[in-house]
């Protein structure tokens, strides 16, 4: 897989991932690097610490934590699984922030991603389902319920669509609103067909767009904004030079046949050359998985910022 990866130039956008390549056959722990493993009764909750500089090299993401949540198929639309999923982002989302938020600390949540590609429009969609309360406080605060914090949201698009880069809004936003915490939200790229629509990813070290495609843009890090990022992500895509390469080894080790990694992707290259190497593989019921993991990631996250606030009431207060 990673000859694959650096072959085709792919970004490992999810840690566990990047975890099991570094592993390999061996199943070694990495330096640096520690995972806690929880399971509840529907999901299983993966996280990974990045301790010191040794263990991001090893890693090739930046030292902080990263929690992965596995969960039956997002398209079954399960309520027990998606009350489970949401339990575990309230339970996990403070202890990334460090409990940093006061009261009246605002929060700014951000939709990344191209509302016109259904794959690409996790982020838009989050913002579509997120209690949005900041214009209440200053011309309506009767109609807020006790106890509700400023938030706003946006969802910026992608210069494609804009012509403006998105870490260029993101900044001018976070200079004028000065939130406290900025949550951004997007759609990541998997090296397994089984993490579609199956995985959420939380992390406090940001996020740089457009990375698991291979049009990575500036990144959203606190270095970089002045207040800290919480990225929150879902595989929607499989290159499919990875779906390729799976298919021929099941191929060689189901008939007895010998694998040629060298012919292999060879043979892969050829077929994806008249798409310049890189095509990106969705299921047909992308759809349903972007509105259910969107739903459920806004409400874990509006559960998470408002702790003492109904499922009920913060869904009064979506876009």
């Amino acid at each position: 897989m990673q000859t694959v990866i650096r072959e085709f130039n792919l970004n490992v956008d999810l840690a566990v991932e990047a975890r099991d390549l570094i592993r390999g056959t061996k199943n070694e722990e990495v330096s640096g690097v520690e995972e806690h493993i929880e399971t509840m009764e529907h999901i299983k909750i993966t996280t990974i610490n990045i301790k010191n500089p040794a263990g991001a090299q090893n890693m090739g993401r930046p030292i902080g934590s990263y929690v992965t949540i596995e969960c039956p198929p997002l398209k079954i639309n399960d309520p027990y699984v998606k009350e489970e999923i949401i339990q575990a982002m309230e339970k996990v989302m403070p202890i990334l922030f460090n409990n940093v938020l006061k009261p009246t600390d605002t929060v700014l949540l951000v939709g990344l991603g191209n509302w016109r590609a259904t794959a690409d429009a996790l982020g838009p969609k989050f913002i579509e389902y997120s209690p949005i309360t900041r214009h209440y406080h200053q011309y309506a605060p009767d109609a807020l319920v006790h106890g509700m914090r400023p938030v706003c949201g946006v969802a910026p698009g992608v210069l494609g669509i804009t012509g403006l880069e998105t870490f260029e809004v993101i900044k001018g936003i976070v200079d004028n609103v000065k939130p406290a915490l900025l949550i951004a939200v997007d759609a990541l790229a998997a090296q397994n067909v089984d993490r579609i629509g199956t995985t959420i990813q939380m992390s406090n070290t940001g996020i740089q767009p457009g990375a698991g495609v291979g049009n990575a843009r500036h990144s959203l890090t606190r270095e970089d904004l002045g207040v800290p990022v919480i990225a929150i992500g879902c595989p929607t895509i499989v290159n499919a030079s990875v779906i390729a390469n799976q298919a021929i080894k099941k191929y060689c080790f189901n008939s007895g046949a010998m694998y040629n990694e060298t012919k292999a992707l060879n043979s892969i290259k050829d077929i994806l050359s008249y798409l310049g190497g890189s095509l990106a593989v969705t299921p047909k019921e992308i759809d349903e998985i972007i509105e259910n993991s969107a739903r459920i990631i806004a409400m874990g996250v509006g559960k998470s910022i408002f702790p003492d606030i109904s499922q009920e009431q913060l869904e009064l207060y979506a876009t």
